[in-house]
């Protein structure tokens, strides 16, 4: 069944055909095969290389109550007198992004324990997403704040907290094969001071600022990478919400065909069951599940499956991977994402999956089944797993929509949405290369030959 439905889109499709042009180009065509698929330079790419350091940690709570800084004092209220702090409320200005800063610290030493923020409530504003939960997110850099972030998430409701150390462990190693997880913030995310001085101000108690924390999975065969997967915890959509992001995944190209993808999926997602056990309260998502989001979804391929009929293998590109194989759906859009994607960017840019919340008790005994029933090295078959998918003309969401069979990337509920969105749209890019499209761009104006030889998207092309 069909969840959500746009019908001003159907309107808009040949007045923002050369919008379309420029996006088709950036998410749906497929990209040449490469060693990694993805820039994996973190000074490019826009993320910073996790590193893990010795007594820091990130916490996250939901609070997802009409009034969650009432709710967040009153429950440190409670943690204060067992452990000894106390929380304070930095009320919302223009320098903190509209954001509460939250402070916690120790009632007999007086130092600054955790550092935290706390997202305004933008009740009934132009902003105001009615599916995001609210959430605090804390940071420590010292032992004494680690020791009280560790009693914190132990007295706190299971679901309702989530203590992820910046540490690296090792969760695989097996036959010759080993998965390291790397969790940390970039490089120059933290302030160095080791915060033990007792009368440490505010700017110097070794809490730091918010960094941006990240896990980096990396899938050994001795001592070659062959795969890769990085997660953030930050949401850089423009509707935020509460759940860590998975950034990309990707095999080496030499040895993609022997299964390594879904080996390296299967224990991310045991990472995410285990250290980031927090429920997700946003009103779309079903009760009792961690939501796990993936955004900036393109086409590169990334591995390559065994076909069932004649054992054959074929590439396998990101966006159907996650889509057709992880189980992914697109992610419904509100708030002020809603109007940016309606705009025609794809709405199958960003994709959600929701996985069941496990009790300690439940997660104590899947790890006595895992290494039994966990994907091995050598396997390139995939189970096929669908996810909810949006067509590409009208927009609705659903299960089981035809594909296009010439490029196998279009997706549409009916005959009708295909005829018409060829018509306008499709068959501009329909099985070309970057580089066809490059040379039809060029000629439109959607893209610009600059003096270097190199080329730049016009992304103000038909607006």
């Amino acid at each position: 069944s069909y969840i959500s439905y746009h019908p001003s889109n159907i309107n808009t499709v040949a007045i923002m055909n050369d919008e379309n042009l420029v996006y088709d180009y950036r998410f749906n065509v497929v990209d040449e095969p490469s060693e990694w698929a993805f820039n994996w330079d973190y000074g490019e790419c826009g993320t910073s290389r996790p590193t893990p350091r010795e007594h820091h940690a990130s916490m996250w709570m939901t609070m997802n109550v009409d009034d969650p800084i009432r709710a967040t004092t009153s429950l440190f209220q409670q943690h204060g007198m067992r452990f000894g702090i106390e929380l304070h409320v930095q009320n919302p200005t223009e320098d903190t992004d509209g954001n509460y800063i939250l402070k916690v610290t120790s009632k007999r030493t007086r130092r600054v324990l955790m550092k935290g923020e706390m997202q305004e409530p933008d009740e009934g504003g132009p902003l105001n997403d009615p599916n995001v939960g609210h959430f605090c997110y804390f940071t420590c850099h010292t032992e004494a704040g680690f020791e009280m972030m560790k009693c914190i998430a132990e007295n706190t409701s299971h679901g309702f907290c989530a203590l992820v150390p910046h540490q690296e462990v090792e969760m695989m190693n097996d036959g010759g094969y080993r998965i390291v997880a790397v969790t940390g913030e970039g490089p120059d995310d933290h302030n160095e001071n080791n915060g033990d001085n007792e009368n440490s101000n505010d700017s110097d108690d070794g809490c730091g600022e918010r960094g941006d924390i990240a896990t980096r999975f990396t899938l050994f065969d001795g001592e070659e990478e062959v795969a890769r997967c990085h997660m953030t915890y930050r949401d850089g959509s423009y509707d935020p919400s509460m759940g860590p992001t998975i950034e990309m995944i990707a095999v080496k190209q030499s040895r993609r065909g022997e299964g390594l993808a879904k080996v390296l999926w299967h224990h991310v997602l045991r990472f995410i069951e285990t250290h980031f056990a927090l429920e997700c309260l946003n009103n779309d998502a079903p009760i009792g599940t961690i939501m796990v989001k993936a955004a900036q979804i393109t086409l590169p391929e990334v591995e390559m499956r065994m076909t069932k009929r004649d054992k054959s293998l074929v590439p396998l590109g990101y966006k159907h991977l996650l889509y057709d194989y992880f189980g992914f759906s697109v992610r419904e859009q509100k708030g002020v994402g809603a109007y940016m994607f309606a705009s025609r960017r794809p709405k199958d840019e960003e994709a959600v999956l929701y996985i069941p919340l496990l009790s300690k008790e439940q997660l104590a005994k899947k790890r006595l089944t895992d290494k039994r029933n966990a994907p091995k090295p050598g396997d390139p078959f995939l189970r096929s797993k669908m996810g909810k998918r949006s067509c590409m003309y009208c927009s609705k969401v659903g299960m089981d929509l035809m594909r296009c069979a010439g490029c196998e990337v279009a997706v549409y509920c009916n005959s009708r949405c295909q005829k018409l969105d060829w018509k306008h749209r499709h068959k501009k890019w329909c099985n070309k290369t970057r580089e066809e499209l490059k040379e039809l761009m060029i000629k439109e104006g959607a893209m610009m030959k600059l003096p270097d030889g190199t080329c730049s998207l016009n992304m103000s092309f038909g607006m």
